[in-house]
């Protein structure tokens, strides 16, 4: 969720799903500012969570053999660091890391997840809204074959949020994700469909996926971007910023 877009050279405004998901989910000026700014000034360094795991839960998404025991060595070493590392900070980080895989292996049987035929990931799709640049970051992809030979496509994003804070809105943006998922991969090769285009809600143990009825949700999308494009570049950097020039 946190790994870092591809929005192109020079693209603006950018927002990546999670942030117009974000932006959607408050109706307060002050924190819709602070979207922005976060969007408009990333961190230099970002501290990625979970990034021990992602890769590992991608790859067994990709493989699409359902055999859960994939995660076996990979729970093992994060015991063993939770027991034996000698920094505090990475014996929690594996503990929550640990909790998370189980958590995933919960969410994963619940939502039937193994009946779905995933591709390899991630991916990112971009899309322009309004004249923000939406960067779409799936963490696999999704393909559903007809027997007629039809193939229709899909995306999935993880949602490794634990903490209260974190989970502040959850079920909205996780909707949000989805449907952006959607409409972002519409054009392309393949049709997508709804049911094929979903937020993984790992603590959550809830697969949301794009609503079919879509009308309204994606008139907030264009209206939320259009104050985003407005608004841009009135929105300074906050104190200590140390990134990239951004007055070019």
């Amino acid at each position: 969720m946190a790994d870092t877009p591809n929005y192109g050279f020079h693209a603006k405004p950018r927002f990546s799903a999670n942030h117009l998901a974000e932006y959607l989910c408050t109706t307060n000026a002050r924190q819709r500012t602070r979207v922005i700014r976060e969007a408009k000034f990333p961190r230099k360094v970002q501290m990625v969570s979970y990034s021990q795991i992602k890769p590992a839960i991608c790859r067994f998404l990709a493989a699409n053999s359902a055999d859960l025991s994939h995660f076996d060595v990979t729970l093992d070493r994060l015991a063993t660091k939770a027991r034996t590392d000698e920094k505090p900070s990475a014996r929690l980080e594996a503990r929550r890391c640990h909790s998370a895989i189980e958590a995933f292996k919960e969410t994963f049987t619940k939502g039937r997840a193994k009946n779905l035929m995933f591709t390899s990931g991630p991916q990112d799709v971009l899309m322009r809204l309004e004249g923000v640049a939406v960067n779409i970051r799936m963490d696999a992809g999704l393909i559903e074959t007809t027997e007629r030979g039809v193939s229709h496509s899909g995306g999935c994003v993880l949602f490794l949020s634990g903490s209260a804070d974190s989970r502040k809105d959850i079920e909205d943006r996780r909707k949000y994700v989805a449907a952006v998922v959607h409409w972002g991969l519409e054009g392309g090769q393949m049709e997508p469909l709804p049911k094929l285009c979903m937020s993984f809600d790992v603590f959550g143990t809830k697969i949301e996926k794009a609503p079919a009825s879509h009308d309204r949700l994606r008139g907030n999308m264009r209206e939320s971007c259009r104050e985003v494009s407005a608004r841009w570049d009135e929105v300074e950097p906050p104190t200590g910023y140390d990134g990239p020039d951004w007055r070019r």
